[in-house]
């Protein structure tokens, strides 16, 4: 009887500490998961930056003879940008001297597609549009919304859409929306 008692006891505690082990691991899973999206997100505050901090007064020269403001919105993206400090400065080191020569100015360009967050850029300030971009994924999936808003001379904010991009702003604003992180919202100055 004492040995029948102690195996129900053993097996009670066997149970419980299964279950716990299985809550610590899914735990750990689902951690692991929102520790990758925060991580894309960090990354793509940092690119986002560095190109907002880099924007030059330039516009864009689609080479039929429309030319796009430095900064303005495309009718298929949230943001498009002319960004100095391209960093393949070294052309003229490589094969002494001989390597084609580049721009320092680069394009820009931040899309929402399929609720992936990308961003675009072209080795060249001035491009076609037949010009395949180099794409890069800043955060996978779950991206539901972003907006912008702009802070034009005035310091007064401007949506998006009624941005005219005659001037570079003072500042820019992105919200966006992320079903596993909710809202983030975030300031981004440009030094002018």
């Amino acid at each position: 009887m004492e040995l029948l008692i102690a195996l129900a006891i053993f097996s009670v505690l066997v149970m419980l500490s299964y279950r716990s082990v299985e809550l610590l691991l899914d735990a750990q899973r689902s951690n692991g998961e929102r520790q990758v999206v925060l991580q894309q997100w960090q990354r793509a505050v940092v690119l986002l930056e560095r190109d907002l901090h880099q924007v030059v007064a330039r516009g864009q020269n689609t080479g039929f003879g429309t030319v796009l403001p430095s900064i303005h919105v495309p009718d298929d993206g949230l943001l498009a940008l002319t960004r100095g400090g391209n960093p393949d400065v070294g052309w003229e080191l490589r094969n002494g001297g001989q390597g084609q020569m580049r721009s320092y100015l680069q394009r820009v360009e931040y899309v929402l597609e399929e609720c992936k967050l990308l961003r675009r850029s072209w080795d060249w300030g001035d491009h076609a549009e037949s010009t395949e971009p180099v794409e890069l994924v800043l955060l996978n999936a779950d991206v539901t919304d972003v907006a912008l808003r702009f802070m034009d001379d005035k310091k007064t904010w401007q949506p998006a859409s009624e941005w005219a991009g005659k001037v570079l702003p003072r500042a820019v604003e992105l919200t966006l929306r992320h079903e596993k992180l909710g809202e983030i919202k975030r300031l981004f100055v440009i030094y002018l």
